[in-house]
């Protein structure tokens, strides 16, 4: 067997609201593609600080 990766877009949550109440233009939402790999018995993901920054 081998491993299986998905690809991932994380976007900053706060930036969207933002974003939905016209305070910032939708170019300026921070998100990130990523390819992480995936387990089918997973229901939680957790990324590495330099990600999370």
């Amino acid at each position: 067997m081998g491993l299986v990766y998905a690809e991932i877009k994380l976007t900053n949550i706060e930036d969207l609201i933002l974003a939905k109440r016209h305070m910032i233009e939708q170019e300026e939402i921070k998100s990130i593609n990523l390819d992480m790999p995936a387990d089918s018995g997973a229901y939680m993901m957790a990324i590495n600080e330099t990600i999370q920054e």
